[in-house]
């Protein structure tokens, strides 16, 4: 019975020929055997309706099923053998946002022991409180001849300390270096401001002992270098 199928499913034409009019009409419940089925034949005007963005897929019985329509921007993901894919939102982490840069050329000195601004600063505003903010910043530091002679320098946000880098950032630190000593400072810190208001970063310097500490030495460029990581 699987072999019979209806006369207009293998016959366009002129009715006559006894194969075709032997067969019949298939009945409730049969099918259809495939080699009966032209190849590339169905069109997709013979499929059945579905939902607008539905994708066709198998499940795990191997029979076909749809992709439920994701939402714009969405991205289909694999849940692996035996799991229908569906739309998902895709990942935001560790996308960079946007990228801000601030520079000095401006030589700075202090003698005191009380902390300065270094003139080296750079402001954003993070689109999400959730956004972290890489800092990158390189300058030139000095001391001047004499021996324990040091300086120390500390990361701002605003008015708040989010890194220190302690009493002996750069110096002489014994009795025997007394030349003139500089030289090139970089680092970075990876900070959550956890707002969405401008924020200003810079870095401040000070004096820890009797001689005079220096910024942007000879007037060396400096450069600051926020990033926003989106979370």
């Amino acid at each position: 019975m699987a072999d019979r199928i209806p006369v207009k499913a293998i016959y366009s034409g002129t009715y006559g020929s006894s194969d075709v009019t032997s067969l019949g009409e298939l009945s409730s419940g049969e099918t259809i055997n495939g080699s009966y089925i032209t190849d590339n034949s169905v069109t997709l005007a013979k499929m059945a309706s579905g939902t607008d963005g539905n994708l066709i897929t198998y499940d795990a019985s191997g029979d076909p099923a749809y992709v439920t329509t994701g939402t714009s921007g969405q991205i289909l993901t694999s849940g692996g053998a035996g799991v229908a894919p569906t739309f998902q939102t895709a990942a935001g982490g560790g996308k960079v946002l946007q990228v801000v840069q601030g520079t000095t050329t401006t030589q700075v000195s202090t003698s005191a022991t009380t902390w300065i601004d270094s003139g080296l600063t750079a402001s954003i505003t993070p689109s999400s409180t959730s956004s972290k903010i890489l800092v990158f910043f390189t300058t030139m530091l000095a001391v001047g001849s004499g021996a324990d002679i040091h300086g120390g320098i500390r990361l701002m946000r605003g008015a708040s300390i989010i890194q220190d880098y302690g009493t002996y950032t750069w110096g002489n630190y014994d009795a025997g270096e007394n030349p003139f000593k500089y030289g090139s400072f970089s680092t970075n810190y990876l900070d959550s401001p956890s707002t969405v208001s401008a924020t200003t970063y810079k870095y401040q310097g000070r004096n820890y002992s009797y001689g005079t500490f220096y910024m942007q030495i000879a007037s060396r460029p400096a450069s600051i270098v926020l990033i926003e990581i989106g979370a």
